[in-house]
């Protein structure tokens, strides 16, 4: 696992369309989900990259704050969604400077699986400060055994425990299927976790 993250080679991704891991749509569990919220939710993004889900979940009448370091990233974003993008902050999801206690919802799909190991040591805490009492993580979390130098990242059994249980208690686990072949040697789930 890299230990750092270097912005200029996820720009690269994002100039050289290397970017397997984009499902080009919001998955619909997410849909499904947000649709059962109360209206006006206040949805937190880290590492947005295209920002489907910015233009859907604006549309469902939630407000969303999305951050990605990649400027590259949000000027794809910018194709994608338009004028939605201009709202996305450029920037370090951990050094940023984020209201805490703030968010209703934290959106998670492929954020978490890139992350180097330093920064995932502090990834629970840092979503469950930007959380209100008893707002959620919810989205996509990939499983398995690590066995590449390059991300996607999953998660064992022992990493869910160290890097989520802290912080949160699993509300729902379902099946997930997004087909991507990047995630073909994982097995992803729909979560949502509850903030302790």
């Amino acid at each position: 696992m890299t230990s750092i993250m270097d912005e200029s080679e996820w720009s690269s991704r994002y100039r050289e369309s290397n970017t397997k891991w984009d499902l080009g749509r919001s998955p619909g569990e997410l849909l499904e989900f947000m649709r059962m919220q109360p209206a006006e939710r206040t949805v937190l993004i880290p590492g947005c990259g295209r920002g489907y889900e910015i233009s859907d979940l604006r549309r469902l009448g939630h407000s969303v704050c999305a951050v990605d370091f990649s400027e590259e990233a949000i000027r794809a974003a910018k194709s994608v969604i338009g004028d939605f993008a201009d709202e996305i902050i450029c920037g370090d999801f951990f050094g940023c400077d984020l209201p805490l206690g703030s968010f209703d919802i934290c959106y998670e799909r492929t954020f978490l699986c890139a992350l180097p190991e330093e920064l995932r040591e502090r990834y629970g805490e840092r979503i469950a400060s930007l959380l209100k009492d008893g707002g959620v993580l919810a989205g996509v979390f990939h499983y398995g055994q690590p066995e590449d130098s390059d991300p996607p990242y999953p998660m064992t059994d022992d990493d869910r425990a160290h890097l989520l249980e802290g912080h949160f208690s699993l509300i729902a686990d379902d099946p997930y299927e997004s087909g991507l072949p990047v995630y073909s040697d994982h097995v992803e789930r729909w979560q949502v976790w509850g903030k302790k």
